[in-house]
């Protein structure tokens, strides 16, 4: 199961609404997408409610109708039978994703929005609005989101180098080398982590921190 099954196969396993036919219509997915697909919008005729319609969601993103799935996952997230606050605005996250992935990123800020305003204390909500700031460049906010997520106690390295990155494109090189040595330290051999060493230290910041297993 590769990993985007593996993370909705966990929310599977904590859902109270037929977690079993939930986990059974993600591994058909995997397993044929267009089977799965089928199979998903049965569930969902039958009445299925919001299990079944994520999980043709994500049967929609999975065979390529992003922008369909983008549009179903922020129609769950209004439903009462989504879960808690936290659960729907995670809902409105993964619409934020999903929009991103087709390149609609005002379709993506208006999801993660709608994600804040129900949680906004929630970090890893924050770190997907960087994501969605970096893609409209808007480089401030992107440094405040990953700000925000690392006040609430997660930092993670694309956060660090999201932020790293809008400093460096805002002319705060000093900012952008400090993150780019805690995304670094987090994993030295992270590609984007790398590049962003090399742009930082071409614009002239030499970054002496030795990380072992860095060129």
């Amino acid at each position: 199961m590769n990993g985007l099954f593996a993370f909705f196969a966990l929310l599977a396993a904590e859902a109270a609404d037929a977690p079993d036919r939930y986990l059974d219509c993600l591994l058909l997915i995997e397993d044929d997408i267009e089977l799965g697909r089928r199979a998903a919008q049965l569930w969902a005729d039958e009445g299925g409610g919001a299990s079944a319609q994520h999980c043709l969601a994500l049967a929609d993103i999975a065979a390529g109708f992003g922008k369909l799935g983008a549009a179903r996952l922020e129609e769950i997230a209004k439903r009462n039978d989504a879960g808690d606050v936290l659960a729907r605005a995670q809902l409105y996250a993964q619409a934020a994703n999903a929009w991103l992935d087709v390149d609609e990123p005002e379709n993506a800020d208006a999801a993660i929005k709608s994600a804040l305003e129900l949680a906004p204390d929630t970090a890893e909500l924050h770190l997907t609005d960087a994501r969605v700031k970096m893609a409209k460049k808007d480089w401030h906010r992107v440094i405040a989101a990953v700000s925000r997520a690392e006040d609430a106690g997660v930092g993670s390295v694309d956060g660090y180098v999201r932020r790293g990155r809008a400093r460096l494109e805002i002319g705060d090189t000093e900012g952008a080398a400090a993150d780019t040595v805690s995304a670094l330290s987090a994993d030295p051999s992270n590609i984007d982590a790398l590049t962003l060493r090399g742009d930082v230290q071409r614009a002239g910041v030499k970054i002496d921190v030795q990380l072992s297993g860095n060129p």
